[in-house]
C-alpha cells in the first residue's frame, strides 16, 4: 500500500482525489454545521430551529423531536412544503501564490422538499408518524477556468431520508417518548479539472449509497408551562459505490484523446463514511397563553469523521492497479446554540423569530472551495396563518452569515480568504383531518 500512496502523491490528480473524499464525505451547506441541513419545516426555521421541546409543535416534529407527536390534535395530520436555499461564497487568493483576485461562486438555488404525515390515536397518548426530508445536502458551482478549478468546479450532494416513528405520552402527558427508524439514499457528484496538462481534462466523479439507522426522542413537562426536550439521531455508516470518468468537456460527453486515456481510465470505486450522531436539546417556557421562548443546544459527534478512505479499481495515473487514497479529516465535536420565540397575535396569526450560532467543526487548513466552511450566525423570522380551521400555512425567511475565514498552511496548498452567506425561504402547508 505504501508504494501505491507514493505513486498517488506523485501524480497531478492527487488534489482531485482528496476533493472527492471531501464531496462524498462533506455534504455541507452554509445553512448548517457539518453534513446537516435543518430546513425541514417553515415554523421550525422561523424559530431558529429551537423546537426540540416541542411546545406548540406541528407535524414536522417528526424530524426535530418525534416525542412531540402525542401533542398534535387527534386524528390525521399532513404537511407538505419546500425550502429553496441560495448559498453564496467568494474566495480571495490564493495568498500563498502571491495572488489576490476575488472569485465569486456561481448562483445556484436548491429546493429542499419536506413531507410529513401523522396519526394521533383519539383520547390516548399514542401517535404514529412518517417523514420524508433531505437531511444532508450541498451544492457549489465555480467557473470552469477559475484559479481553483483543479480543486472544485461543481459539487452536488443529496440524501433523501424516510423516517417512520412511534410515540407515546403518559402521566397526563408529562412524559413523552418516541423511537423511529430511518432509511436514507444518498448521491454525490464532483467535477474538477486535472492539473498539469495543456487541455486540463475534466474529472467527473459520482457515487450512491443506502443506509438504515434509528432515532429517538423525549419530552418532559416538570411544571406547567416549562418543557424540556431531547432528540437523538444515531450515527450511520453510509457506503457509496461510485464511478470516475475523464473527459475533455465539462458536460462529460467527449472522451480523452489517445495517450491521456492510458493514464486516466474510467472505472468504479467507493468509500464508507461514518456520519456522526446528532443530539438536539431544548428548554422552553410559556410566559403566557400568547408568548413562548425556547433555548436550544445541539451537539454533533463530528469526531467520528477523522479519516476517510476511497477505493479506485483503476488508479488515476496507474490504471493497471487498484488502491486507496487515505485522507485525514480530524473533525471534532461541536455545538450549536439556538433561540426561538413565538407570539400568538390573533386566532389566525402567529409571529415568530429566532437566531443561532453554529460552530465550525474543522480546522481552517482543511477548508477548500468545494464547500466553504466557517462559524455561522443565523437570523430567522416567519409567520403562521390559519387559513381555515384545518388548513395552516407557515412561511419563514433565514439569513446566514459565515464569519470570514482565512486559510494558511492549507492541506490542499490553496491558502486564501473565504466569505460565505446564504438566504433561504420556506413555506409549509398543514392540513388536519
Amino acid at each position: 500500500m505504501k508504494h501505491i500512496l507514493l505513486l498517488l502523491r506523485a501524480t497531478p490528480v492527487v488534489p482531485l482525489l482528496v476533493a472527492f473524499l471531501v464531496v462524498l464525505s462533506t455534504p455541507r451547506s452554509i445553512q448548517a454545521g457539518g453534513f446537516q441541513l435543518n430546513e425541514h419545516g417553515a415554523r421550525a426555521m422561523a424559530m431558529g430551529f429551537a423546537v426540540a421541546s416541542t411546545d406548540g409543535c406541528d407535524v414536522s416534529t417528526i424530524f426535530y423531536n418525534p416525542a412531540g407527536l402525542p401533542f398534535l390534535r387527534d386524528g390525521f395530520s399532513l404537511m407538505i412544503g419546500i425550502t429553496p436555499l441560495l448559498p453564496q461564497a467568494t474566495f480571495t487568493g490564493p495568498t500563498n501564490l502571491n495572488r489576490s483576485s476575488t472569485t465569486s461562486m456561481d448562483l445556484w438555488a436548491f429546493p429542499l422538499p419536506h413531507l410529513y404525515a401523522a396519526y394521533k390515536v383519539p383520547n390516548s397518548g399514542l401517535a404514529f408518524g412518517l417523514g420524508v426530508f433531505v437531511p444532508f445536502g450541498a451544492g457549489t458551482s465555480w467557473n470552469e477556468n477559475w484559479t481553483g478549478r483543479n480543486l472544485a468546479l461543481r459539487t452536488y450532494l443529496q440524501t433523501i431520508t424516510v423516517n417512520p416513528t412511534i410515540a407515546y405520552a403518559f402521566l397526563d402527558n408529562k412524559i413523552s417518548i418516541a423511537v423511529g427508524g430511518t432509511y436514507s439514499h444518498g448521491s454525490a457528484e464532483l467535477r474538477q479539472r486535472v492539473p498539469n496538462f495543456g487541455t486540463e481534462p475534466f474529472l467527473n466523479l459520482k457515487g450512491e449509497g443506502n443506509v438504515i439507522s434509528w432515532n429517538a426522542g423525549l419530552v418532559l413537562e416538570p411544571v406547567k408551562g416549562l418543557k424540556i426536550g431531547a432528540a437523538y439521531r444515531h450515527n450511520i455508516n453510509m457506503k457509496y459505490d461510485g464511478k470516475a470518468t475523464f473527459t475533455t468537456d465539462a458536460a462529460g460527453t467527449q472522451a480523452l484523446p489517445a495517450g491521456l486515456n492510458n493514464l486516466f481510465a474510467d472505472g468504479p470505486g467507493g468509500t464508507a463514511l461514518n456520519l456522526p450522531f446528532d443530539l438536539r436539546t431544548g428548554i422552553s417556557y410559556r410566559f403566557s397563553e400568547k408568548f413562548m421562548m425556547e433555548l436550544g443546544f445541539d451537539y454533533v459527534g463530528w469526531s467520528s469523521y477523522d479519516t476517510l478512505r476511497i477505493r479506485f479499481d483503476k488508479l488515476p495515473g496507474a490504471p493497471s492497479r487498484s488502491g486507496e487514497v487515505i485522507n485525514p479529516r480530524n473533525y471534532y465535536n461541536t455545538p450549536t446554540f439556538r433561540l426561538g420565540t413565538e407570539y400568538i397575535a390573533s386566532e389566525t396569526l402567529k409571529v415568530r423569530g429566532g437566531a443561532f450560532y453554529d460552530v465550525v467543526p474543522v480546522e481552517a487548513r482543511y477548508t477548500q472551495p468545494i464547500l466553504p466552511d466557517a462559524n455561522r450566525i443565523g437570523i430567522t423570522a416567519g409567520v403562521g396563518f390559519n387559513l381555515t380551521d384545518n388548513l395552516i400555512m407557515d412561511a419563514s425567511y433565514m439569513f446566514v452569515y459565515g464569519l470570514q475565514r482565512e486559510v494558511t498552511g492549507s492541506t490542499f496548498g490553496f491558502d486564501g480568504i473565504y466569505n460565505s452567506w446564504a438566504n433561504a425561504l420556506s413555506v409549509s402547508f398543514s392540513y388536519r383531518f
